[in-house]
């Protein structure tokens, strides 16, 4: 019997850690805004008596009530873009129907209306839940929680007194949002999960924590400790196809030379041979004695 429930165990684990879906936004992050609590982070409150900085603690204490639509907010530079805020949580007590919420909003604050998406730790039914929900500008809404029918794993409980480290994610890009919650001191992780089809959230301004809009118990308190509140952004990287660079032809200038032209051979006109002399002088000699022979006819 202890096997078989050591081995329902075991594979209630495995199911559950395969819907915990990574909730990192891609590519690098730009830090907008962090605090540690150090110093006064300067939020802003209706209610500063039980909603204030502890310098003592170096945390932020909060104090909430249904029905009082008490908010906290710290304003924000934030556009649409995909982002991932995350913070450390400290519930001290979180009575019946009391619920911590902390996540982006708009001016109105509201937890049920647009534009919104936060993380909730409420104290219901069926115990201590955590949630993520989404409300996005045309009031579609989206949300899950640690409950077995919400989204398919086994129901997962907070508890007071023990400290987390809690993250948000959204990725404009593929159009989802994430919830993940670990313990703080061993970094291992408790429950989260993925919302798809969450569609553009749009401009928010604050970091807010905020009862606006919840009035199930106003006697129900919720109470406890804020600490390291990090917000940074994603910027959606441009792909941009690489024009190739054409290079323009080399043009080689190349000289022609007209073809060489070797004049035909021209057979040498052979000079005038002299006549031997001997062969002149006998001409001479004949025409001397021609000469003398007319002569003497002349006279007569």
């Amino acid at each position: 019997m202890e096997h078989a429930m050591i081995r329902g165990s075991f594979l209630a684990v495995v199911a559950f850690s395969l819907l915990i879906a990574p909730v990192c936004a891609s590519g690098t992050g730009i830090v907008i805004y962090s605090t540690d609590f150090s110093s006064d982070p300067g939020w802003v409150t209706n209610n500063p008596y039980t909603n204030r900085w502890d310098s003592d603690q170096g945390m932020f204490r909060y104090f909430l009530r249904d029905s009082t639509n008490t908010f906290i907010y710290k304003k924000i530079p934030y556009k649409g873009e995909s982002f991932r805020l995350e913070y450390d949580l400290l519930p001290v007590q979180t009575q019946f129907q009391a619920s911590f919420r902390l996540g982006l909003g708009d001016p109105d604050m509201y937890i049920n209306q647009a534009t919104t998406i936060f993380t909730e730790f409420e104290n219901s039914v069926y115990g201590n839940l955590m949630m993520l929900r989404t409300v996005d500008p045309s009031n579609q809404r989206r949300e899950v929680s640690s409950y077995f029918q919400s989204y398919g794993g086994p129901t997962v409980h907070f508890t007071d007194g023990t400290l987390y480290h809690v993250v948000i994610t959204y990725d404009r890009k593929v159009q989802q949002a994430g919830i993940q919650v670990s313990f703080l001191g061993n970094h291992s992780t408790l429950w989260g999960y993925t919302l798809d089809s969450v569609r553009s959230l749009g401009p928010m301004d604050r970091i807010v924590i905020s009862t606006i809009g919840d009035y199930t118990n106003p006697y129900s308190v919720a109470e406890g400790f804020l600490d390291n509140v990090t917000f940074q952004v994603y910027p959606e990287v441009v792909e941009t196809t690489a024009t190739p660079t054409t290079t323009p032809p080399v043009t080689i200038k190349t000289t022609v030379s007209p073809p060489r032209t070797t004049p035909p051979a021209t057979a040498a006109t052979p000079s005038p041979t002299a006549a031997p002399l001997s062969l002149l002088t006998g001409f001479i000699g004949l025409a001397g004695a021609l000469l003398l022979f007319l002569l003497p006819v002349s006279r007569r």
